[in-house]
């Protein structure tokens, strides 16, 4: 396995290293965290320093789960480790109590949007790894107090 993976870059999210160096190049994952955390990046020949933000804009996603993933990034930024369980247990509620509100979202739609809004690269992989999961057909165990949320 070559390093940096997702799973490593994403322990680095809030650990403010001063210096990150990666001799191989790492991908596609390992651009992903560069665009969103934008380091200063040390390359052979000159340092290039933190990049602005990036300008992409990501369209809203459709049937209020723009304001339900909106809720959710809020809830996310109020915890130090991230998306806690109830929240999840929320969104999987809902993916499967609503699935017309997510039968249109593409997984990369919804990433990107998630990344948008700032949400911390493991909470990213959870969203669009349950509405991929959604989208091969599975279900969720999710906790009695939860099975009927829906979203409004």
């Amino acid at each position: 396995m070559a390093w940096p993976d997702r799973r490593r870059l994403n322990m680095l999210w809030d650990a403010e290293p001063s210096a990150l160096v990666v001799v191989e190049d790492g991908g596609d994952e390992a651009n992903e965290w560069i665009e969103d955390a934008r380091p200063i990046q040390l390359f052979p020949d000159h340092v290039q320093e933190e990049s602005p933000a990036p300008e992409h804009i990501v369209e809203p996603l459709p049937n209020d789960a723009d304001a339900f993933i909106q809720h959710i990034a809020r809830m996310a930024a109020g915890y130090s480790s991230g998306l806690k369980w109830n929240e999840e247990d929320k969104l999987k509620a809902d993916m499967m109590n609503r699935p017309e509100r997510w039968a249109t979202i593409s997984v990369s739609h919804l990433r990107a949007r998630c990344r948008q809004l700032g949400m911390r690269p493991d909470d990213v992989d959870t969203i669009a790894g349950y509405l991929q999961r959604r989208k091969e057909g599975r279900r969720f165990n999710v906790s009695s107090s939860y099975r009927t949320y829906r979203f409004n």
